[in-house]
């Protein structure tokens, strides 16, 4: 006999399917509010920042709930899943609508004497958010976001650098659901930074102007034999600029050029590999950086144009050493330059729009950001001109659809950084009020008056631990107030401290055991995500290693240059240069001819030299580096490298 549900004897089958229906356009209109209101208030004036943040969360929660299903969504309990959605949508609404109302008089009267409707306020506000975030990144986040709210509840029963004071409930609440929690900086720097540039891609992706990357790549590789790994990086670092997230990014662009890297010769593990770095790219490479300058810019008060000059040099070293380390492959496997077909790199009139609109867009967007306007602003005037030049061409005009998809994608593409940095609010907030940044601040300053290399590690392996699996800018925020005010009493300047975590950050992408933009790339790869993720490591190595080049060497970041100073930082930028290519080669096993392991060792020694402080080392290791590679290159019998 056939099993029959209790929704099937109600007969909910097919009011289930109306209602979910219902929920989801529900869900994109409100998505649409949330785009028109950050447009709008970005254009016009914002509100106080409790009113700011409370309606975008409220309505990104809202959101969430309507569009995404829930921890019981199978056949048998969609039912139940519908209705806990319904129950989440009902208090993140009551939370929300109750703080909008209320938090003058909170701010006023009852800051540390909440009354039982505050209490039940702030208890809906962290279940809404708890599983917002959930949703929306997975169970990663959820374990470190419980881990936060048990040690703020039981953390006076550890022992030694974990003990903190007892806190009841109430205070837990309070501080969770408070500017020092989930209305803090992580959800600020969402709602004032990030949402405007996720509009910006947006603009850029809907009319057209986005899809000129990718042709732009096959336009710049044809020909080449390493031509499709290099498209990966191109397409992907100019993609991953704007859209930035690693794992979305591997996932846009990677159905493209993963396949065509196979075709190629490449193996799948490491065209998978080459994808997944290449989306890391993009998050360390001006103008946009994935908005982790704008971020950075916004709670260090460093004009952004300081910030993205620092980080030239940085991505220019990592993206030579990726672009190296696939034309090495290339050749060490001897493979033929890809053939492409004369649609895919012609010139058509849609394509000479489309780069057009990018041009004027990104023009429009630097020419004011070197001006002095505030980022924010500059990304809203960037997306306007894009929309309103795409319109003006007959080939990139869009339609009341486009228009549409435009406000509804908007708000949607920002609600999973939207939520994560709420929640994240909820770790700063246990970080900060048990005194534990303090502990682990103290415990690096004293471990750096010893070794500041120990230090830097350790600050390194904090900003990757603590950042897997969650958004950029989510991990960048977190992280930057534990281990951010040591290094900077460590003497490492405040630019240098910012851009040394926000490169971990974004290296804990694909850095086992979570690296959710190798498993992404694996997924469309079809190969295992433990070969993947050997693969990316080793093309990142150089990115791995250049945050302590510019801790020991701050003039990379092309700070306060003088003429004393040029032909000296030109210098050490040149060995960087080098060393960067004799990683790439050591790591590959390849230089014109095989490299032997010795070789490859003194390669990887050379280049570890010219990280250190002295002159003569540094002069050493380049020495080593230059003499193998130009000896291998006047042995070798094979023709110039193709690719």
């Amino acid at each position: 006999m056939e099993n029959i549900t209790l929704s099937q004897v109600i007969g909910w089958d097919k009011e289930l399917s109306v209602i979910r229906r219902i929920m989801k356009v529900i869900g994109h209109l409100v998505c649409a509010a949330i785009a028109i209101f950050v447009l709008w208030t970005t254009g016009v004036g914002k509100f106080p920042a409790q009113v700011q943040y409370c309606v975008v969360l409220t309505l990104g929660l809202s959101a969430i709930y309507l569009i995404k299903p829930g921890p019981l969504m199978r056949s048998k309990t969609e039912w139940l899943d519908v209705a806990l959605s319904l129950v989440l949508l009902g208090l993140t609404l009551f939370s929300g609508v109750y703080y909008l109302f209320n938090y003058e008089a909170i701010a006023a009267f009852r800051e540390g004497l909440p009354n039982d409707t505050d209490l039940i306020c702030y208890a809906a506000g962290l279940i809404v958010v708890v599983e917002g975030a959930r949703r929306t990144e997975g169970l990663v986040l959820l374990v470190v976001v419980l881990t936060a709210i048990a040690y703020l509840l039981f953390g006076e029963l550890l022992p030694g650098i974990l003990y903190h004071r007892e806190f009841w409930l109430d205070e837990v609440l309070e501080v969770a659901y408070s500017y020092q929690g989930i209305y803090g900086i992580a959800l600020g720097a969402v709602v004032d930074v990030v949402y405007v540039f996720v509009i910006l891609g947006a603009a850029l992706r809907l009319s057209g102007a986005g899809d000129f990357f990718n042709f732009i790549a096959l336009r710049l590789t044809s020909g080449m034999r390493s031509g499709p790994a290099q498209c990966a990086i191109i397409a992907s670092a100019l993609f991953g600029s704007v859209n930035g997230s690693a794992p979305a990014n591997v996932s846009a662009t990677g159905v493209l050029t993963i396949p065509m890297m196979k075709r190629t010769g490449f193996r799948a593990s490491f065209a998978g590999g080459v994808e997944a770095t290449a989306s890391c790219v993009g998050q360390i490479m001006p103008p946009i950086m994935g908005v982790g300058a704008f971020i950075m810019s916004e709670i260090t008060g460093i004009p952004y144009s300081r910030i993205m000059l620092a980080a030239v040099v940085p991505s220019f070293l990592f993206i030579f050493s990726l672009v190296a380390s696939v034309a090495l492959e290339a050749a060490r496997r001897n493979l033929n330059p890809a053939s492409q077909t004369s649609e895919e790199t012609r010139m058509t009139r849609e394509r000479l729009s489309q780069g057009v609109v990018l041009l004027v867009g990104f023009g429009t967007l630097l020419v004011m950001l070197f001006s002095g306007f505030a980022p924010t602003f500059c990304g809203l005037t960037s997306a306007l001109v894009i929309l309103v030049c795409a319109n003006l061409l007959p080939a990139t005009r869009m339609t009341l659809k486009h228009f549409t998809s435009f406000f509804v994608e908007s708000g949607r593409d920002g609600l999973s950084v939207m939520a994560s940095c709420a929640a994240i609010g909820i770790i700063i907030a246990a970080v900060s009020t048990t005194g534990l940044g303090i502990k682990i601040n103290q415990m690096i300053v004293a471990l750096g008056h010893q070794d500041l290399l120990l230090a830097l590690i350790l600050s390194a392996t904090c900003s990757i631990l603590l950042g897997m699996g969650l958004p950029t800018a989510a991990s960048y925020l977190m992280v930057v107030f534990v281990a951010g005010p040591a290094m900077i009493k460590l003497g490492v300047e405040l630019l240098q401290t910012h851009l040394f975590v926000f490169y971990y950050a974004v290296l804990s992408a694909i850095t086992p055991p979570v690296a959710l933009a190798v498993f992404a790339a694996a997924a469309i790869a079809k190969t295992s995500p433990v070969r993947l993720a050997g693969n990316a490591l080793r093309l990142s190595i150089v990115a791995f290693l250049l945050p302590l080049a510019w801790v020991y060497h701050p003039e990379i970041n092309l700070q306060n240059i003088s003429m004393a100073t040029a032909f000296p930082t030109i210098g050490y930028i040149l060995c960087l240069t080098l060393a960067a290519l004799s990683v790439a080669a050591g790591q590959i096993g390849f230089f014109r001819t095989s490299l032997p392991i010795i070789t490859r060792c003194a390669l990887f020694i050379g280049s570890g030299l010219v990280l250190t402080e002295n002159w003569v080392l540094i002069l050493s290791g380049a020495a080593v580096n230059g003499l193998i590679l130009s000896s291998n290159f006047v042995r070798s019998k094979r023709p110039g490298l193709a690719g």
